[in-house]
């Protein structure tokens, strides 16, 4: 599979906290009855298509338009999140790869941090419960 696309973020949660989000991308890690990832219009909800504990989570596509393209999430120790974008080639377009680019980025720089808001001082990701 080519990479169309990566780019790496550092989260403040603990890296078992991210992973867990990922890994329910139909919940919010504050369980307040909304779901996350916020999907863009003509948005799916991915599924699991491979995880390693802690480590990596890999989503099926989140867009109908492009749905053989991957979404990888490599995690380490000092959460770093590092999202990669795999496509079989010849791949999409450049306006497509773009489109998608920016739409990964929103999702884990505004949507994903915001879901680990901090809460009158008090980081929030403490209600996220480990299984």
């Amino acid at each position: 599979m080519l990479v169309i696309g990566s780019r790496t973020a550092v989260l403040s949660p603990p890296m078992p906290f991210v992973w867990k989000a990922l890994m329910h991308p139909d919940l919010h890690p504050h369980n307040r009855g909304f779901p996350w990832p916020v999907l863009l219009e003509g948005g799916t909800l991915p599924r699991i298509v491979e995880s390693t504990e802690f480590d990596r989570v890999v989503w099926s596509s989140p867009w109908r338009t492009v749905p053989d393209v991957l979404l990888q999430f490599d995690l380490r120790p000092d959460t770093h999140l590092r999202w990669t974008l795999l496509a079989h080639a010849p791949g999409p377009d450049q306006a497509t790869i773009g489109m998608m680019r920016e739409q990964v980025s929103h999702l884990i720089n505004i949507d994903l941090r915001r879901a680990f808001c901090q809460v009158a001082g008090q980081v929030a990701y403490d209600v996220v419960k480990l299984e």
